[in-house]
C-alpha cells in the first residue's frame, strides 16, 4: 500500500451510488443482525441496509471513525478486527470491503482480501448473505473460501469513477456447506472470470441484475474484544518511564533562548541569534504583527576549469540565510541576499524595497 493509503489505514469509502444498488439487491422479510468488520463511519453498513430491520455491528480501527459510527446506531468496537470474538453463525448479512493491502511479515505475506474473508465468514449464519467488495485482481486470491463456502456466487463490476479506478467488483454469495463437484463447479465460474476474464467483461451492478438475495433472520448477538486498548495506552504512554527515557531520542525539543543577557546585545550579537533560528516567533503590533522564521539554504556554484583538452567541473558549495515573514493581514515575503530580479527574469526572492525592510 502506498504511504498516502497507510495513513487512511486502507479507507476507501464505498461509493454512495454503489452502496443504493446493492440495497437494491438485497430483501429483508425479518429482523437480523449484520455487520460490516472494516466499518468505517458506518455509511456503507447504512446504504447496504437501509429501511431494514437490521442490528447493525461494526468493527473499526481507527478512533474518530469508529466514533462517528457509533453516533450513527452502530454497535462498534474501536480496535482490531483479527482480535474481536463473534459467536460463529451469529449474523444473516456479512458486508466486508477489507483493506487493499498484503501481509506484513518475513515469509508467506497474503493479500488482507482473503485474510479478512477467512476470518469473518464463520460469523455468517448458514444460508447468510455475504457481499465482498474488493478489486478485480483480487478475486482469485479469495475464490478457494468462495468455492467452498458459498453457494449461488455473482460477480458484479462496479460504474463509479472512484469504483473504475481501483477495479471495484462486488462479490454476492450465501454461505452453505458445499461439497464435491459443487465446489469444482465455483472453481471453475471464478477462475473464468478472474483468470481468463476482464473487469469490462463482467455484469454491471445495478438493480435487477439478478434476483434479489433473501437475508435471513437471526436474534440479538454480542461482539468481545480480547486486544489491547489502544486509546487507553495512547493516553497512558506519555506518563510511562519507558516514554521519558526514550522522548528525548525520538523527539528532542526545539533549543529556546531564554532570560535577559546581561549586556545589550549589539548588531551582531542579534544577527547570530536570528541566523540561527533562536529569535524565531511572534514580533510587532497591529498591521505589522507578523510571524518570523529564520532558515539556512545551500547554495552550490559550478563553474568549469580547462586543462589542456580536458575540462575539469568544480562545484562549490556556499551556506545563506533567508527569512520568511507572514504578517496578520496575509502578506507573505522571503528576504534573501541574492538581489531582486529584473522584469522577465526568473522569480526574484523579494523586492527592493522588502529587502529595505
Amino acid at each position: 500500500m502506498r504511504s498516502a493509503a497507510r495513513l487512511k489505514m486502507g479507507y476507501y469509502p464505498l461509493p454512495e451510488r454503489e452502496g443504493e444498488k446493492i440495497r437494491a439487491l438485497l430483501s429483508f422479510a425479518s429482523p437480523a443482525s449484520v455487520i460490516d468488520p472494516c466499518v468505517g463511519q458506518g455509511t456503507a453498513l447504512h446504504l447496504v441496509t437501509s429501511d431494514a430491520p437490521v442490528r447493525r455491528h461494526g468493527v473499526e480501527l481507527d478512533a474518530e471513525r469508529a466514533r462517528i459510527s457509533n453516533s450513527k446506531g452502530i454497535e462498534t468496537i474501536q480496535g482490531n478486527t483479527f482480535d474481536t470474538i463473534v459467536k460463529p453463525e451469529s449474523f444473516s448479512l456479512l458486508y466486508l470491503n477489507p483493506p487493499y493491502d498484503s501481509e506484513i511479515g518475513t515469509i508467506g505475506n497474503r493479500r488482507m482480501e482473503a485474510v479478512f474473508l477467512e476470518h469473518t465468514y464463520r460469523w455468517l449464519r448458514m444460508d447468510g448473505v455475504l457481499i465482498l467488495v474488493i478489486p478485480f485482481e483480487r478475486l482469485h486470491d479469495c475464490t478457494g473460501i468462495l468455492s467452498s463456502h458459498f453457494a449461488s456466487l455473482r460477480v458484479f463490476r462496479m460504474t463509479d469513477p472512484d469504483s473504475v479506478q481501483y477495479g471495484q467488483i462486488a462479490v454476492f454469495g450465501v454461505r452453505r456447506e458445499v461439497r464435491g463437484s459443487a465446489v469444482e463447479n465455483n472453481k471453475r465460474q471464478l477462475q473464468s472470470i478472474s483468470l481468463y476474464g476482464s473487469f469490462l467483461e463482467l455484469a454491471e451492478l445495478q438493480p435487477g441484475a439478478c434476483v434479489a438475495y433473501s437475508v435471513p433472520p437471526s436474534g440479538e448477538t454480542m461482539l468481545n474484544y480480547r486486544g489491547l486498548p489502544y486509546d487507553l495506552l495512547e493516553d497512558l504512554l506519555p506518563h510511562s518511564g519507558a516514554w521519558r527515557q526514550a522522548g528525548p531520542l525520538l523527539m528532542p525539543h526545539d533549543d529556546v533562548a531564554t532570560g535577559r543577557p546581561i549586556t545589550p546585545l549589539h548588531g551582531g550579537h542579534v544577527g547570530l541569534l536570528c541566523t540561527a533560528g533562536l529569535l524565531n516567533g511572534v514580533f510587532g503590533d497591529g498591521e505589522n504583527r507578523h510571524i518570523a522564521r529564520w532558515r539556512s539554504v545551500k547554495h552550490v556554484t559550478t563553474f568549469v576549469e580547462e586543462d589542456g583538452d580536458a575540462e575539469i567541473i568544480h562545484h562549490r558549495e556556499r551556506w545563506a540565510n533567508e527569512l520568511r515573514l507572514a504578517y496578520a493581514d496575509g502578506r507573505v515575503l522571503k528576504l534573501t541576499e541574492s538581489p531582486a530580479k529584473k522584469e522577465g527574469e526568473d522569480h526574484g526572492e523579494c523586492t527592493p524595497s522588502t529587502r529595505a525592510a
